[in-house]
């Protein structure tokens, strides 16, 4: 009996310290695809400006114009879709698209990618530990 005891146990231990590293792996897979949607906004968006000699001003526009995969909309209309995306400002010279962490009460942040490919931003879990994404 003291044998199960003390393998229950070492199995608690494990299983506390194991949980919140497998939480952050999969926040950090999140994130990462966050990050590939946005580079694929940013390519659409290139796309967009040489056939029209603007940004798009939405996510839409771009489907639209058959730039971005309509299966990209379809995850983004899901409920419980882990980030939202928006094009937060557009121009004839730039334009700033934005990935927002949303659904969750652990993890909160934006990522965000300019005209240049650049990436900004951080997601923030509530215990104070910061996923970059990849692409960074």
């Amino acid at each position: 009996m003291i044998e199960m005891t003390v393998t229950i146990t070492v199995m608690g231990i494990l299983l506390a310290y194991g949980a919140p590293m497998f939480q952050k792996a999969f926040e950090q897979s999140r994130v990462d695809l966050a990050s590939a949607n946005l580079e694929s906004v940013w390519t659409a968006e290139r796309l967009y400006w040489a056939q029209n000699k603007t940004f798009a001003g939405a996510i839409v526009d771009l489907e639209t114009a058959g730039l971005l995969d309509p299966s990209f909309l379809l995850d983004l209309s899901k409920p419980n879709a882990p980030f939202q995306y928006a094009i937060l400002a557009a121009d004839d010279v730039s334009f700033q698209a934005a990935a927002t962490r949303s659904n969750s009460t652990r993890w909160t942040g934006r990522l965000t990618i300019n005209q240049q490919g650049v990436f900004t931003g951080v997601v923030t879990g509530s215990d104070g530990s910061v996923i970059n994404p990849a692409a960074v």
